[in-house]
């Protein structure tokens, strides 16, 4: 071979090198599918239609979706629909495709029938752009621009400022409009177009991208594939690059999303092919990453994929054409799951993992369908024992496996993944195969527990021994060189030696409600911690032999504890039936929830937890074996902006109302009329990726602070009327710290009968009343005198007086008026008391003896007495009772010799007028 053929040999295997290289790094950086979590939203979630055909995020977070029939709108909580146009003829919902643009401070929708709406956030709710429709058919896609909209129409590109339509193409069907710098491309069936009208490009185009990362311009075709092509700044084609087919799909099916996932991905959604993912730089095969098929990628509930997302907090929002919304959630940095794989033997054989054991290059999981053996360098499953329980793990000196069973007795596994059945009832010592734990101690001691039979101990020798232990669900070798064996009741301390067993009792000092039932043991340095089905956890200081409690009072996600390993920093992860947490060395009396990590929060297996040896660890769940990476979730680093968004109470004028609020709530300050007292207070605090854990709970004034709760409105009835201070916090969950807080001064008015205006009223009625009383007063005073001298003038005899030279003035012979009174009053006191006995002696015999008429007598008794005849005759009556008590009289002869024939009437008058009976007077 000559120099020239070698070295021309040397460059082809250089070249072929570098691809697999380059091949390879892709192949290490490509999104997998364990990466994600995933969660879907259909009709039971509250979706009204599960055929989408557009996504869309705006600044509060939210993601918008339109569906064949409205729009709806997901803040990680809960899913509101919107309808566009309920008078809609029936001839234009045929055929009818949704779909949504927004810009910094607007969210449009429209359709393929050219109505355009624009969404009002004070109202919220949509309503038309134009007093009516289009006078075009056939609306695309519209990119709003510097307050215009550009529109894609199927017969060309329009403008629509204000109300006033100008065409910028015209003729092409218009699929879609990408932005490219300080130019836009129009993508038609007859191919792509700039704003000059110049064809690019002869293909039918369904969907387009311009990565300004890369400076090349991806475009999906209907029905040739996809095109990569290098731009220059002049918004022209540089270089021409078709990538390779997607697997055949893209031939025949339509590209109807491209968008970037990270500065190294690309995601691609195909019409009846699923998602796929392709390297930033354009170079590489396009790869499946998710599907509906029966594989290892089939996460979706649809392969019509009409549409991508990729949020803010890194959320995949896929739309498809019939299965609702699916979202694939990001955990690669903290959370790693193999779950079972229909059909797939590339997969965990069960999902119910209850063993786990790292080994040198792969981990071995029990499940209930046998055991699943992971290589970690090539990603290959390996299976055996199927159709047996795996309860626990114990590797050999040897490196062969020991496992349990439920039911069938310890099995034997090599290096090669061989099984062989070891220990049963039948060939040994076992009294029961219903194995729970197996464990060997630094001396070589096997000790193997189980349901109903004997603890079993066999030495390095075969020696074998049984102690009298039952309903062993785990087992532990202690640094002194004794074993712990924790059962359904109780905790035992073995010595292998003497071959004794003591049962410990490891509750906390003066504690005697004590949980027996142990799940897990683990040793940390020397204390024992002690895993309990109700309990939380006992931790047992082996030197000081004393024993503290952790509960879900001390932050564990529940009491119900499953296992529980030690990272490489002392930290102790402890997962429960309801999530995980972890104690810090530096705070062992608290345990930190860390379930608002995205996959945290599920069901722990009793017994299934391990680490491994870079810090990581591995956990069993019912739903799968999932690696923690410790250092990546031991702080809450996720943010939620608190935001009211309205105020909802019975109201005439519900726009003006919204307005008000709008207003109100921009200032924080809200004031409401006494009859709006009863109303609904809403918010929110968007974090798509951490929704679950988010909680929010609230004060008014200096009370006392409400139970966190996942509402996002708080319904106050009847708030008394003033000024309130209402407290808001948004906080985690697992941890109670307050992710954001705001504050609003609530004002209620007073009701019209208590307002300022309402008390200058009734100070102003109490004054007219008391003049009026008081002008009544002066009226009867004046008619009082007048009366009686009309009584005296008439009732008096004329004299004649004669008039000389002699005569004395009569004023001289007048009786002065004070005499005159005091005359009349004693004259008729002492009438009175000459009858003061006589019960019969009535008002009209007082006139007659004091030669008046009944109503000139009462005229001036009135005047003089201010007392009616009654009222005089009973207070003397009374008067004379009182001193005939005070010198011994007994209450009855008191009341006969006063005029008071009934005893019990006169008690009555008498303590009413003294204030006490007349048995007390005495």
């Amino acid at each position: 071979m000559s120099l020239k053929q070698q070295h021309k040999t040397l460059k082809l295997v250089l070249m072929a090198l570098l691809t697999v290289a380059i091949g390879s790094a892709f192949a290490n950086n490509r999104l997998q599918v364990n990466d994600f979590t995933f969660s879907h939203l259909g009709r039971a979630e509250g979706l009204d239609n599960q055929r989408i055909f557009s996504l869309c995020q705006t600044p509060s977070g939210a993601v918008w979706w339109a569906s064949k029939t409205g729009v709806s709108r997901y803040n990680g909580w809960a899913v509101k629909n919107y309808s566009l146009n309920e008078e809609m003829p029936y001839a234009h919902l045929g055929a009818r495709v949704i779909k949504l643009a927004a810009d910094a401070s607007h969210l449009y929708a429209y359709d393929s029938r050219s109505y355009i709406f624009t969404f009002d956030s004070i109202q919220d709710r949509f309503t038309p752009l134009l007093p009516r429709k289009l006078n075009r058919e056939g609306l695309n896609d519209v990119y709003p621009r510097d307050g215009k909209l550009y529109l894609a129409m199927y017969d060309g590109v329009f403008l629509l400022q204000d109300t006033t339509l100008a065409q910028v193409l015209k003729g092409p069907f218009v699929n879609k409009i990408i932005p490219m710098n300080n130019h836009l491309l129009f993508c038609a069936r007859e191919g792509v177009f700039d704003e000059q009208g110049r064809q690019l490009l002869p293909y039918n185009i369904e969907s387009g991208y311009y990565d300004e990362q890369t400076g090349k311009l991806w475009l999906g075709s209907y029905e040739s594939g996809l095109m990569i092509m290098t731009m220059g700044a002049n918004g022209q084609v540089v270089r021409y690059d078709m990538a390779p087919q997607v697997n055949g799909k893209a031939q025949q099916n339509p590209i109807r999303q491209i968008c970037p996932y990270n500065h190294k991905t690309m995601l691609l959604g195909i019409d009846g092919g699923g998602v796929y993912q392709m390297q930033r730089d354009g170079k590489g095969d396009p790869v499946l990453l998710f599907d509906a098929n029966e594989s290892e990628h089939g996460k979706l509930h649809g392969n019509g994929v009409y549409d991508l997302l990729v949020d803010n907090w890194k959320n995949i929002f896929i739309g498809t054409y019939s299965g609702g919304i699916d979202i694939a959630r990001f955990t690669g940095n903290t959370i790693t799951v193999y779950t079972h794989i229909a059909n797939n033997q590339q997969s965990l054989q069960n999902n119910h993992v209850s063993a786990v054991l790292p080994l040198s290059d792969c981990l071995m999981i029990g499940t209930d369908n046998g055991v699943s053996i992971l290589n970690t360098q090539t990603g290959t499953w390996q299976h055996c024992l199927q159709g047996a329980v795996a309860l626990c793990f114990c590797q050999q000196a040897d490196g062969n496996v020991l496992v349990a069973t439920y039911g069938k007795g310890i099995y034997q596994i090599d290096c090669n993944g061989n099984a062989r059945q070891l220990y049963t009832v039948s060939n040994s010592l076992l009294t029961d195969d219903h194995v729970y734990a197996v464990c060997q101690d630094s001396r070589k001691n096997l000790w193997i527990g189980s349901l109903n039979g004997d603890l079993l101990q066999v030495d390095a020798q075969g020696k074998r021994h049984h102690y009298p232990i039952h309903n062993v669900m785990t087992i532990k070798p202690l640094p002194s060189g004794k074993v712990a064996v924790g059962t359904a009741f109780g905790l035992y301390i073995v010595e292998p030696e003497s071959e004794k067993a003591e049962e410990l009792n490891y509750a906390p000092r003066g504690v005697t409600d004590v949980n027996t039932f142990i799940t897990h043991l683990l040793v940390c340095n020397q204390e024992l911690w002690i895993a309990t089905e109700g309990g939380g956890v006992y931790v047992w200081d082996l030197k000081k032999k004393e024993g503290r409690q952790l509960t879900k009072k001390d932050g564990l996600p529940s009491d119900y504890v499953s296992s529980m390993a030690q990272g490489k920093d002392g930290y102790v992860c402890v997962a429960t039936e309801e999530g995980l947490a972890y104690v810090s060395p530096k705070e062992p009396g608290k345990a930190i929830g860390v379930d608002y990590c995205y996959g945290f929060d599920r069901e722990y297996v009793r017994g299934a937890a391990h680490h491994l040896p870079d810090g990581d660890i591995l956990l069993g769940s019912t739903t799968g074996a999932v690696i923690i990476h410790p250092q990546n979730v031991l702080a809450i680093n996720h943010t939620a902006k608190l935001r009211l968004t309205g105020v909802s109470c019975k109201v005439k004028d519900v726009e003006r109302f919204n307005q008000k609020v709008h207003r109100m709530l921009a200032k924080r300050k809200l004031h409401l009329k006494y009859s709006q007292r009863t109303f609904d207070l809403n918010f929110e605090s968007v974090n798509m990726r951490n929704h679950f854990d988010i909680a929010y709970r609230y004060k008014i004034d200096e009370g006392e602070w409400s139970q966190p709760t996942a509402q996002q409105f708080i319904r106050f009835v009847s708030m008394e009327p003033g000024e309130h201070e209402l407290t808001l916090q948004c906080v985690s969950r697992t941890s109670n710290m307050v992710i954001d807080q705001l504050t609003l001064d609530i004002t209620i008015s007073q009701p019209w009968w208590n307002s300022w205006w309402m008390w200058c009223i009734y100070v102003c009625l109490v004054l007219l009343a008391f003049y009026g009383a008081w002008r009544v007063y002066e009226l009867h005073e004046k008619y009082m005198r007048l009366t009686i001298q009309h009584l005296q003038t008439t009732e008096t005899k004329p004299q004649t007086v004669q008039k000389n030279e002699n005569s004395i003035p009569s004023v001289q012979n007048a009786m002065p008026e004070e005499e005159a009174t005091k005359d009349f009053v004693d004259k008729a006191t002492k009438l009175i008391l000459e009858h003061l006995s006589q019960s019969d002696f009535t008002i009209d015999d007082l006139c007659r003896e004091m030669a008046m008429s009944r109503t000139l007598f009462y005229v001036k008794l009135k005047s003089y007495t201010g007392k009616s005849p009654q009222d005089f005759v009973r207070i003397i009556r009374l008067e004379r009772a009182a001193a005939l008590l005070r010198n011994g009289r007994n209450v009855t002869d008191a009341a006969s010799l006063t005029g008071f024939d009934n005893p019990k009437y006169f008690s009555t008058v008498f303590k009413k007028y003294f204030g006490v009976s007349p048995s007390k007077y005495q």
